[in-house]
């Protein structure tokens, strides 16, 4: 076997992988492209610690990588007949390829995390729970991506010169795989809190990577995932990779303006309203009811705006998501969107009216003890980034209360953060128009004059 004549013997891991690599290879060149690249699994399981833990070897496991993604892009091209469910045995097999690490993770350990150690627990849990062949191989895809990313850290290449080369390495192994699956669970990964490389890397660079395949994800060209690229998904398939790219761009948007790049949230707006994937969405959507003719003068070039409207056209009895996760998950970003129009009255400009001020502060300067409560507002940030359709429901608190100790300070006067919606009556306003006009018109939040005008007293 593998195990006894070459892993265990041979002075060179990277040697043994390679000698795997191509053993699974030749071996199943009579299978379809999901059971060829679903068998290299093992192959990149090995080459996990080689990368984290072995920098001496990183070159060669770089050059082993190269070729598995090369391997795995020409697979992807290949004409897939079949989708077998995955075998109930699976978990058998696992614990065979991790026999020389028994006891290393102890007695409970969790063979899927230990073999899967570069996608998601909710991937994982798909896994668990039965899947079909070919979303085992997005799962291979998606770790050897994140592998081969994960290569270029450490070597102590400057933050931009990384930044760039892990762009254009993203943007190229996603056109190479050009698969559904790949996609789907790649997506709905961005949408996790962190990444699952953040213990291997350390946050700061699991923050480098995921800002830097935010800005792949948004700004490439998809038009590879169509006619043109060779490929004919379903349109369910692309209307539900739209809507998971949507939540993924909202966040990434979100991302930049609270880091103060209002540049590059405008880029990425930009990039949003001209996509291939939104053109495909909303050419789904309006087929479904009847609205082709439509289409045209619709106004969605906002994540939050293409959302408000897709909940309304589902209220009409078009089927936009898939599960209930996923329809909370949109209103989430619908509530996120609200609490950004919350300010703190110290944050106000002195242009609005002392009347104004006044119904938004409570000031109790009779009362100076250190016992003074504080109430503040809940952020929606609480509600839970996983995957749409996989998230778990999570109960999220009403209010904090939260008391200041042994506070010295003099003449302290408490403030009362409340919520003050600049845009409510506007907010109102489109929505009530949205329903009017069968849900086929909606406005563009970022254009908003009010908005614009307080970002601009923020930046002051």
């Amino acid at each position: 076997t593998f195990h006894s004549t070459n892993k265990f013997n041979s002075p060179n891991p990277v040697s043994s992988s390679k000698d795997l690599f191509q053993l699974l290879v030749s071996c199943s060149t009579s299978c379809n492209a999901g059971k060829r690249i679903s068998v290299l699994a093992p192959v990149i399981y090995d080459l996990y610690p080689l990368v984290f833990d072995r920098k001496e070897l990183k070159r060669e496991v770089e050059s082993l990588l190269d070729g598995i993604v090369s391997y795995i892009s020409i697979c992807c091209g290949m004409e897939d007949d079949g989708n077998d469910d995955l075998s109930s045995r699976f978990g058998d097999l696992l614990r065979v390829w991790m026999v020389d690490r028994v006891g290393m993770e102890g007695e409970k350990r969790d063979d899927l995390k230990v073999f899967f150690p570069l996608v998601s627990e909710e991937s994982r849990k798909v896994i668990r729970g039965g899947c079909r062949v070919r979303y085992l191989a997005g799962v291979v895809m998606c770790q050897a991506f994140l592998l081969r990313l994960c290569l270029k850290f450490g070597y102590g290449i400057p933050k931009l010169e990384l930044e760039n080369y892990l762009h254009d390495c993203a943007v190229q192994m996603i056109t190479g795989f050009r698969s559904f699956h790949f996609l789907d669970i790649f997506l709905r990964m961005l949408l996790e809190p962190v990444l699952p490389v953040t213990s291997p890397l350390g946050h700061g660079n699991e923050v480098i990577l995921r800002e830097t395949l935010y800005d792949a994800v948004i700004k490439m060209d998809h038009a590879f995932l169509g006619p043109e690229g060779g490929i004919l998904l379903p349109g369910r398939q692309v209307k539900d990779l739209a809507l998971t790219w949507s939540f993924v761009a909202d966040n990434a948007i979100r991302s930049v303006r609270e880091n103060g790049n209002q540049t590059k949230a405008i880029s990425y707006i930009n990039a949003f309203s001209e996509s291939w994937l939104l053109s495909q969405l909303i050419k789904w959507v309006t087929s479904q009811n009847g609205m082709v003719d439509k289409a045209t003068s619709l106004n969605v070039s906002t994540p939050v705006a293409l959302i408000k409207w897709l909940l309304i056209v589902e209220d009409q009895g078009v089927r936009i998501f898939e599960c209930d996760i996923s329809k909370v998950y949109a209103k989430a970003v619908l509530c996120k969107s609200r609490v950004e129009y919350e300010i703190p009255v110290a944050k106000i400009s002195s242009k609005y009216s002392a009347e104004n001020l006044a119904c938004m502060v409570h000031e109790r300067k009779e009362d100076k003890t250190a016992d003074n409560d504080l109430e503040m507002i809940d952020s929606m940030d609480t509600v839970p980034l996983s995957a749409p359709c996989s998230m778990k429901s999570t109960a999220a608190a009403d209010g904090v209360r939260k008391r200041k100790e042994g506070s010295n300070i003099e003449e302290e006067i408490p403030v009362k953060f409340i919520k003050y919606h600049l845009c409510e009556n506007l907010v109102t306003d489109k929505l009530l128009s949205l329903a009017n006009d069968d849900g086929l018109s909606c406005g563009n939040d970022v254009n908003s004059p009010i908005l614009d005008e307080y970002m601009r007293e923020m930046e002051q």
